[in-house]
């Protein structure tokens, strides 16, 4: 059986194992963004919070959300919006699950939990990218309603789709 809970402090060393392994296997690197392992850290600590699906203790995927301290790289900005509204938007962020539990929909019940925790944070403008040829993140976002805003080069040359759901818009998703 798997679960999903909120990751700690202490499952950084596992997470960031997992997204080693899961990284090393793409076939086609430019489909994830590879941040430092000191940004993930933070983005899970200080700057938003993780989603872990484990089976028999075991970790087979992570979802990561960033919705503190994003600046200039707030993709609010896509949508124009002001300051006041920029601070309602949160960064659906990192996607990863192990190849063997691919298919077993984790990405959506990570996102459907994570939309569940945002609500009651009072963030409502989420956000994320996913490379148009990535057809299961793509998909994923599709399915739980965000909508294409745009697609755009990225993060240092990468083609991306950037995805936008208002949470005031989707009260019973």
């Amino acid at each position: 059986m798997i679960t999903i809970t909120t990751a700690t402090k202490q499952d950084i060393p596992n997470i960031l194992a997992l997204v080693d392994d899961v990284y090393t296997a793409l076939p086609n690197k430019t489909w994830f963004s590879r941040d430092t392992d000191e940004n993930l850290a933070t983005y899970i600590i200080k700057e938003g919070f993780a989603l872990k699906a484990e089976c028999d203790n075991t970790l087979v995927g992570i979802f990561i959300v960033r919705n503190k301290n994003r600046g200039d790289e707030n993709l609010g900005h896509e949508l124009n919006l002001d300051e006041a509204e920029l601070s309602h938007v949160a960064h659906m962020e990192v996607a990863m699950v192990r190849k063997e539990w691919r298919g077993h929909s984790l990405q959506q019940q990570m996102m459907e939990q994570a939309e569940d925790i945002l609500r009651g944070q009072n963030y409502y403008h989420l956000l994320g990218t996913a490379h148009p040829d990535n057809a299961p993140s793509v998909n994923t976002f599709l399915k739980l309603h965000y909508e294409k805003i745009s697609e755009k080069i990225k993060y240092g040359g990468l083609p991306r789709c950037i995805f936008y759901k208002n949470l005031n818009n989707h009260l019973n998703d």
